[in-house]
């Protein structure tokens, strides 16, 4: 029997116990026409047999970054329910915000405003940032306040800005849910809901969110024949000594396990966000915040922690021109590139064709698979 077919009869059971007997005003039922069931394939997809390829399993440098306390199995079971846990609404409070509202495939799993708006209608202070190559990102938010996803997960949920669930709750209102058991039980031997399982399939889900399939990836199979010339300029700049672009963005997934202070403000608490100096409290975390990586960059606009620019050019013209010095500022980005912390800020004066070769080449890191693949859309 199909999966659709065996929600049907739970669901048309659930209906007719509801008609054959009265339930108390505190049960967590939802009513008649309320839900939206998720439309599922009578074969789950094959999210066990999806990986990394080769290339990455066998790279030193990510193999130093990955396994962080999350390496779960990954079912078939398993992560289906977690991306129906992912896409649905009801995981908040009010009915109306899932995780999948604020972290949009067609955005590479990121939000395309500055700030998200969860359930109490305030717009969120921080960009939302893509998801996707989980393995290898141990402390998580732009702060790095939390590590690894078993710590994380459930905290949007719970947050009344965000999705405002009581957790607590949660195990009961999924489980008067007309299509939950079912998946519990698949994913797990039976029905019963609990805290844990929840975050285990939204891990297994998350963890199936791989970005390796864009036109550079191509590139480095074939020598980058299909690049344009501006493409090929821009890979040159990124790569050059002097920008070192690729020193806080690199390795094949472009990213860096240090947070940096990159020189946005002069006083980044007096600008309204200190990032990491707001939790310890020392100056030099000032405006420290996580190096998110550059896949999908094109795709994951805007940019910075507070989503302040809106293009890929402006990114370039401030790392070109726009540092500000900063008493803590990266040694990377000065002159030097080297010593302590706290130079003046290096001055690249980037030509036109430079600016635009760099835009052009950010661009070929976006997945041409993930952001449409359907074992990662929303089922309902």
């Amino acid at each position: 029997m199909g999966f659709q077919h065996r929600i049907a009869l739970l669901l048309f059971t659930l209906l007719a116990v509801a008609m054959g007997c009265s339930r108390p005003d505190d049960s967590p039922l939802v009513e008649e026409g309320a839900v939206r069931l998720p439309a599922l394939p009578d074969e789950p997809f094959a999210y066990s047999e999806m990986g990394f390829p080769d290339l990455w399993l066998n790279d030193p440098a990510l193999q130093l970054f990955g396994g962080f306390g999350d390496e779960i199995e990954i079912t078939d079971a398993g992560a289906t329910l977690g991306r129906v846990l992912f896409h649905d609404v009801q995981l908040s409070a009010d009915n109306t915000v899932s995780c999948g509202t604020c972290h949009q495939q067609e955005f590479a799993f990121a939000d395309s405003a500055p700030g998200s708006m969860g359930i109490s209608g305030h717009v969120l202070h921080r960009n939302t940032p893509g998801l996707f190559n989980l393995r290898y990102q141990r402390r998580l938010f732009w702060d790095l306040r939390v590590v690894g996803l078993v710590n994380q997960v459930l905290q949007p949920i719970g947050h009344p800005d965000e999705m405002g669930m009581s957790l607590d709750a949660l195990p009961d209102k999924l489980a008067a849910l007309p299509y939950y058991p079912a998946l519990f039980e698949q994913a797990f031997g039976d029905p019963f809901i609990h805290l844990d399982r929840i975050t285990d399939a939204l891990i297994q889900f998350l963890r199936s969110i791989r970005s390796t399939s864009s036109r550079y990836d191509q590139g480095l199979a074939d020598g980058f024949a299909s690049f344009t010339e501006s493409e090929l300029l821009g890979k040159s700049v990124f790569f050059r000594s002097d920008t070192r672009c690729n020193q806080c963005h690199s390795g094949l997934n472009f990213f860096a396990t240090q947070p940096f202070i990159n020189g946005l403000e002069v006083d980044y608490g007096q600008a309204g966000d200190g990032g990491i100096g707001d939790l310890t409290g020392d100056p030099a975390d000032d405006g420290r915040f996580k190096t998110v990586s550059l896949r999908n960059v094109g795709l994951t606009a805007p940019y910075m922690h507070d989503g302040r620019f809106s293009t890929l050019r402006e990114v370039v013209d401030f790392y070109s021109d726009g540092i500000q010095p900063h008493p803590f500022l990266d040694e990377r980005l000065s002159d030097n590139g080297i010593g302590p912390a706290g130079q003046e800020p290096y001055r690249l004066e980037l030509s036109e064709a430079e600016r635009q070769g760099l835009v052009d080449f950010l661009h070929t890191f976006s997945d041409t698979v993930m952001v449409t693949d359907p074992a990662l859309s929303s089922p309902f």
